[in-house]
């Protein structure tokens, strides 16, 4: 099937820095020279495997595309996003990439090697990548690591793989994940009990989140290792903003 790349591109800007930056969407907010936007739309139309990249968001995320890219108007909220994306794009004729447009170092090489490895096991994957990775390729950098089993620490990269039947069936649980993301008992609930004993006693496996993923889904579900961690660096606060500012000016002279 043909792979179509939706770029959730409606999320607002962050509390910690909307005064800062007058821009009405996050995927709006620019670094060193590039907005967010047009970085992941780039790292869409450079990926050998995605045959379209269309973005959903508002007047302003138009106005910003650049030529090559799609244009949805966006709904109410989220899940509303990517339900008129999949209606508008040709529904479960077509395989699907969800990516956030808040990844200021994504690439195409990237996305390809993640599709890659999701389209030939899975129906419905997230990149994983490790802590050691992660601050490897951004030393220092502010974030947050799920606590595995064994002492591994692991953080979900922002885009998913979904077969379109899959991505079809599931707009509904999608909704309920999106609706209870401020009422962490009812995501509980939703997890349920193996989940979080295995969790609060560190027992907690990717093969244990796989399965019960697979149970709520009816998919074959993976969380597959990825080594690059572009795929992992997400702007979602001030502190993110101004490390990847940092590096990225850091960076320019070796670029020259």
């Amino acid at each position: 099937m043909a792979l179509q790349a939706i770029i959730t591109a409606g999320g607002r800007v962050p509390r910690d820095l909307q005064e800062r930056l007058a821009v009405s969407r996050k995927a709006l907010i620019p670094l060193n020279g590039l907005t967010l936007l047009t970085t992941a739309c780039r790292a869409a139309r450079e990926s050998r495997l995605i045959d379209q990249a269309t973005a959903v968001g508002n007047a302003d995320v138009q106005a910003a595309l650049e030529d090559g890219t799609g244009f949805i108007q966006e709904g109410p909220e989220l899940i509303d996003n990517i339900q008129r994306a999949f209606d508008q794009l040709g529904g479960d004729r077509h395989d699907y990439l969800i990516l956030s447009p808040d990844l200021p170092f994504i690439t195409g090489l990237a996305l390809d090697a993640f599709i890659s490895q999701a389209s030939g096991c899975c129906e419905l994957a997230a990149p994983i990548v490790s802590r050691d990775d992660f601050l490897r390729a951004f030393p220092g950098a502010p974030n947050q690591f799920l606590q595995l089993a064994g002492g591994r620490q692991v953080t979900m990269g922002s885009c998913f793989y979904l077969t379109g039947p899959v991505l079809r069936a599931n707009i509904p649980l999608a909704r309920d994940c999106y609706r209870f993301r401020k009422y962490p008992h009812r995501l509980a609930i939703m997890l349920g009990l193996p989940i979080i004993l295995a969790y609060l006693f560190k027992r907690l496996t990717l093969e244990l989140i796989e399965r019960r993923a697979g149970h709520l889904t009816g998919a074959i579900v993976k969380g597959l290792p990825m080594a690059d961690a572009g795929l992992a660096y997400d702007v979602d606060s001030a502190e993110n903003y101004q490390f990847a500012l940092k590096l990225l000016q850091t960076a320019l002279p070796a670029l020259d």
